[in-house]
């Protein structure tokens, strides 16, 4: 059947859509699979898929072609689908991981959660579904289910408390608390539409930016995500008030500092150590300006071990260049150890910036008490200097103490504990703290 094409006054086209039996051909698999996950019967999803297409061209002549036609059958699906399913009786067994195929994926989960005209223009639309996805199921389950089944299957508040046994109080709760929280995961992706760098990218950057010792490009992609990022802007405020309590280094003293900041499953770490270069600088700066910026090969400069089960994500000098290094054998440790490759300058007082994500747990709860927390830190530098360890505690922690350290700093979003002390290169300084959960 031939589909008349509809003019507007000016004689424009406003239809311009394919024939009726194009739209049933290219888009009966994907209906028939999306219904089955719905109805979970093969006779009733069939039946469905005709009464689909029944509607469809029924209204047709309605319905202004604007790329939108699968969004527009899977509405009227759904529609179907609940009318059966309560005409039925029925209750939908839908798992939480039920895969109805990307495109109809996306249409929901873009039309529900990210509230941008252009979205589908500017981000890859599988790499978005697979980030919702992977933010609902953060949630503790019960908001996983609720939010699965109101914001991607679409099922009305009355029909998800028939399914999960629970009050339409309860399932609105559920779904409120759990789609701000989706929300919020999102946020750290997208702004508008447009893509934002996530934590782990940006935490590389916190420490240069809270010292106002980072590249441009850098500092932007930091504002942009911590305008978004509650959690990430708590830590780089955090960083900026600490850092006005560190004495920097003397220009001829070595100078370690360590912050450890714990995250949900991990722990972030910033170690910065200043060590005089003397003479040293003028040379390496000029066969720098030589091979540019290469250093020889068979040379090293800058050298440094850390532990086997820690990731190092930057490395960065004075200024926040980021420089290229490369790891080497460590044949006597099972420790990591990296060395420089390629550097802008060696400054006279040069730093070397690292930044690490461990799983090891710097805080823990005690037998006797879970709320009762025990924070350590120990580090050993391998060098003369004056070296710093700084941990992270809630702002909220009650009844702080510091068993082996020197005291608290008070940085807002966190509380740190420190220890702080000239050391020898076989001396180990240690950190232990203590405190309540609120």
């Amino acid at each position: 059947m031939k589909h008349p094409r509809r003019l507007g006054k000016r004689g424009e086209c406003l239809s311009c859509k394919p024939d009726f039996e194009v739209v049933v051909v290219n888009n009966k698999n994907w209906l028939f699979q999306y219904l089955l996950s719905i109805v979970k019967d093969t006779q009733a999803a069939e039946d469905l898929v005709q009464e689909v297409f029944i509607r469809a061209y029924q209204n047709y002549d309605s319905y202004q072609e604007q790329g939108r036609l699968r969004r527009w059958l899977q509405r009227i699906a759904w529609n179907a689908a609940i009318r059966y399913m309560e005409g039925e009786n029925r209750r939908a067994e839908i798992s939480i991981y039920t895969d109805i195929g990307p495109d109809t994926e996306t249409v929901m989960l873009v039309d529900t959660l990210v509230s941008s005209e252009n979205l589908e223009d500017r981000v890859e639309h599988q790499e978005l579904v697979q980030r919702v996805m992977a933010a609902i199921r953060e949630l503790p389950e019960p908001q996983q289910q609720v939010v699965y089944y109101r914001y991607v299957q679409d099922f009305s508040v009355r029909m998800v408390a028939n399914i999960t046994n629970q009050s339409v109080g309860s399932v609105k709760s559920k779904s409120h608390y759990g789609l701000t929280k989706v929300k919020q995961r999102l946020a750290q992706y997208l702004v508008e539409g447009e893509y934002v760098m996530g934590c782990r990218e940006t935490y590389p950057f916190y420490y240069q930016y809270a010292k106002g010792k980072i590249m441009e490009e850098d500092r932007v992609k930091v504002e942009r995500h911590v305008a978004v990022c509650e959690t990430c802007k708590g830590i780089v405020s955090a960083l900026t008030k600490l850092l006005s309590h560190i004495t920097p280094a003397k220009e001829d003293e070595h100078r370690h500092v360590l912050i450890s900041i714990p995250l949900e499953h991990q722990t972030l770490t910033y170690t910065s150590y200043d060590v005089p270069m003397y003479d040293f600088y003028e040379r390496a700066n000029a066969i720098l300006a030589k091979t540019g910026g290469l250093i020889p090969e068979g040379e090293i400069w800058f050298s440094w071990g850390y532990d086997a089960d820690s990731e190092l994500i930057g490395v960065f000098d004075n200024e926040g260049h980021k420089i290229e290094y490369e790891h080497i054998a460590n044949p006597h440790s099972t420790n990591k150890r990296a060395v420089y490759r390629r550097m802008p300058k060696v400054y006279p007082l040069h730093t070397m910036a690292d930044v690490f994500l461990s799983n090891r747990k710097v805080i823990r709860s005690t037998l006797e008490d879970p709320n009762l927390m025990i924070g350590e830190l120990r580090n050993n530098l391998g060098a003369n200097a004056k070296s710093g360890l700084y941990l992270a505690l809630p702002g909220n922690a009650k009844n702080t103490r510091v068993k082996k350290g020197n005291g608290v700093i008070d940085a807002g979003h966190y509380k740190f504990a420190f220890s702080e002390r000239y050391v020898t290169e076989d001396e180990t300084i240690s950190l232990v703290c203590s405190y309540l959960k609120k």
